[in-house]
C-alpha cells in the first residue's frame, strides 16, 4: 500500500514538473517598440499604421501563428476582407495576415469565445468613449518558428479603408498583438500587448461621431426630423464639468429654420428643464416644433444648445467646452 502511495506521489511529482514545462515552453512575449498611424484621413481613404515590433522566447523551440486584433468603429466594417491587408516582414521572412474564422475558440478564454469577443471583454474599447466599436482579429497565413532565446524583429504593416460609411468620425483605433497559442490573459501584457493610436479625424458628412471625448449628451432617436419626439440625456457624472453637483438643470438652444430664421429659447422653464432620471443623470424629451413654436410654413434643419444651472450664469457645451451640441434634423 505504502509503495503504492509513494508511486502514485512520483507519478504526479512527475506530471505537474512537465505541466510545468509544457507552459514554460508555451510563453512568447512580444514587445510593441512603436505605432505610427496617421492622425487625419477623408472618408474612404486607406490608411497604412506600422507596429514595430520584437517577440521573445526564453526557452523552445516554439511554433505558432501571430495574431493582430483592430480596435475601430463597427461601421468601418473591417472584418470584410478587402477593407484591411495585413503583412509583415523581419527577421523570419514575410508574409500575410488573413482574417480569423469567427467559429476560432481564442486561445486564454476561459468560457470558449472566439477571438472578437475574447478581445473586447479583455480590453474593451480602451480609452474611447463610445461603445459602437469592435475587435477585428487577423492572424498569419501560416505558422512562425523560433529557437531558444531567440529575439526576432518584425514591422507590421497594416493597410486600412477608414470611413466607409462617409460619417465625419473622430476615433482612437486599438491594436494587439499575441500568438494563437498563448492568447490573451487576464495578466500578462507582454503575452498580449496592446496599443492605443492618438486621435484619428476621419473628414466625411454628416454630424461628428465622437469616439475621442467624452459623450455628455446622447440622443433617441439619433436621427429625426423637427416633427418627431427628441430626447436629449446628459451624464452629470462623466467627467468634472461647472455643472458638476447641480441638479437643477436645463436646456438653452437656438433652432434655425430652412427660412434662415433662428430662434433662441434660453429661459429656465418647466419646458426647458431635465428631470434627473438617475442619480445624476438628466433627460428632456420635447417635441421640436412645439418647443420653437414654429410657423406651418417653417421647418427647423438643425438646433444648437447648451446644458445650464438655474440662474443661467453656468453653461456646459460639446466636450466640456464653450462650442454647443448640435442636432441635425435629417431622418435616413
Amino acid at each position: 500500500m505504502i509503495k503504492r502511495l509513494r508511486s502514485s506521489r512520483k507519478k504526479l511529482l512527475r506530471n505537474f514538473t512537465l505541466g510545468m514545462l509544457i507552459l514554460l515552453l508555451s510563453n512568447c512575449e512580444f514587445f510593441i517598440n512603436s505605432l505610427d498611424q496617421p492622425l487625419s484621413a477623408n472618408a474612404g481613404d486607406v490608411i497604412t499604421a506600422k507596429l514595430d515590433m520584437n517577440f521573445q522566447t526564453n526557452l523552445g523551440p516554439y511554433t505558432a501563428r501571430i495574431v493582430i486584433g483592430i480596435l475601430a468603429p463597427r461601421a468601418w466594417k473591417l472584418g470584410q476582407n478587402q477593407n484591411v491587408k495585413i503583412t509583415y516582414s523581419g527577421d523570419k521572412g514575410t508574409g500575410t495576415f488573413v482574417p480569423i474564422p469567427s467559429n476560432v475558440v481564442a486561445g486564454g478564454a476561459k468560457n470558449g469565445e472566439n477571438w472578437a469577443t475574447r478581445m473586447k471583454n479583455r480590453f474593451g474599447i480602451g480609452p474611447n468613449y463610445l461603445d459602437d466599436m469592435e475587435w477585428v482579429p487577423f492572424w498569419t497565413t501560416s505558422a512562425i518558428s523560433t529557437v531558444p532565446n531567440e529575439n526576432p524583429h518584425a514591422v507590421f504593416n497594416i493597410q486600412m479603408k477608414v470611413g466607409v460609411d462617409g460619417a465625419n468620425t473622430s476615433v482612437k483605433l486599438g491594436y494587439v498583438v499575441c500568438n494563437d497559442n498563448d492568447g490573451i490573459g487576464d495578466t500578462d501584457i507582454t503575452l498580449s500587448p496592446v496599443k492605443f493610436a492618438d486621435c484619428l479625424e476621419v473628414k466625411g458628412t454628416g454630424d461628428l461621431v465622437d469616439f475621442c471625448n467624452p459623450s455628455l449628451t446622447t440622443l433617441n432617436p439619433t436621427r429625426a426630423l423637427d416633427n418627431d419626439y427628441q430626447a436629449i440625456s446628459y451624464n452629470n457624472a462623466l467627467v468634472d464639468t461647472k455643472l458638476k453637483g447641480i441638479h437643477d438643470l436645463y436646456i438653452c438652444a437656438t433652432g434655425h429654420t430652412s427660412d434662415g430664421k433662428s430662434i433662441g429659447i434660453c429661459s429656465q422653464t418647466d419646458d426647458t428643464k431635465l428631470m434627473e432620471t438617475n442619480p445624476n443623470q438628466f433627460q428632456i424629451t420635447f417635441w421640436p416644433r412645439k418647443f420653437f413654436n414654429l410657423t406651418a410654413g417653417q421647418t427647423l434643419t438643425d438646433m444648437d444648445y447648451y446644458i445650464t444651472n438655474k440662474a443661467g450664469t453656468a453653461r456646459v457645451g460639446y466636450g466640456n467646452t464653450d462650442v454647443p451640441f448640435k442636432i441635425k434634423f435629417v431622418c435616413e
